[in-house]
């Protein structure tokens, strides 16, 4: 599979080896803890069913009918729900990177030689346990937005992310590097979590967003927790 995905895009080994870009080729090791006391290791890569590599796709077959047009095997294609939230803006503040899926990949294999970088599902429990990234840990939104809802959350969560709570104020001088994302380029909620750790103090240029989360990582056929 993978060999043929070389010959797709006309690229080869060599040509990519030091590149940002040979991560969606080779894979990224990772691994993923499930909260169950079972600590699975993924290796996390497009994931294209060799059929769909040895089909020629026209314009027609991508934008028309439903997503795509009958000629299309059914195993070479997906439909996504298209109505749901507010799209957010490609940044989200200054300083914060706006990542896409190689960038993910590319925290993700520096994260493995790391305990300086996290990468967060900002969703609740069961959207994380339904499918998620490898070796994202699972903190919800509201655990930071609705602080003095969920206050023993709250603290876990700083400590978490290294950081030091004083009586009255934060200590981010050795706080993470955190990856946040949530569903997709339409939902708030890791938005609204990094509006949350901007407005406590979190440094700016420790924080990134990818902005596509589940959404965008699915329809790159990406590794996913769930088979």
């Amino acid at each position: 599979m993978k060999k043929s995905l070389f010959i797709l895009v006309g690229l080869t080994a060599a040509a990519v080896s030091n590149n940002i870009m040979s991560l969606q080729y080779k894979g990224v090791k990772s691994q993923h803890d499930d909260g169950y006391d079972s600590i699975r290791k993924i290796t996390i890569e497009r994931e294209v069913d060799a059929l769909c590599l040895s089909i020629s796709i026209s314009s027609p077959m991508v934008w028309e009918g439903n997503y795509a047009s009958r000629e299309v095997p059914q195993r070479c294609k997906a439909t996504f729900v298209k109505t749901l939230g507010q799209i957010q803006p490609l940044k989200i503040g200054k300083d914060i990177d706006t990542f896409g899926e190689l960038e993910v990949l590319d925290f993700i294999e520096k994260m493995n030689n790391s305990k300086d970088m996290l990468l967060v599902d900002t969703r609740h429990e069961e959207w994380y346990e339904y499918r998620t990234i490898p070796s994202a840990i699972n903190i919800p939104f509201s655990y930071i937005t609705k602080s003095k809802q969920f206050p023993e959350e709250f603290k876990e969560v700083l400590k978490t992310f290294g950081v030091k709570t004083k009586k009255n104020s934060y200590d981010f001088s050795n706080c993470k590097t955190i990856a946040l994302f949530c569903n997709g380029a339409w939902c708030s909620q890791s938005p609204s979590m990094i509006k949350s750790l901007l407005m406590l103090g979190y440094p700016a240029h420790k924080i990134k967003w990818y902005r596509g989360g589940m959404h965008d990582w699915l329809s790159m056929s990406m590794t996913t927790t769930r088979p």
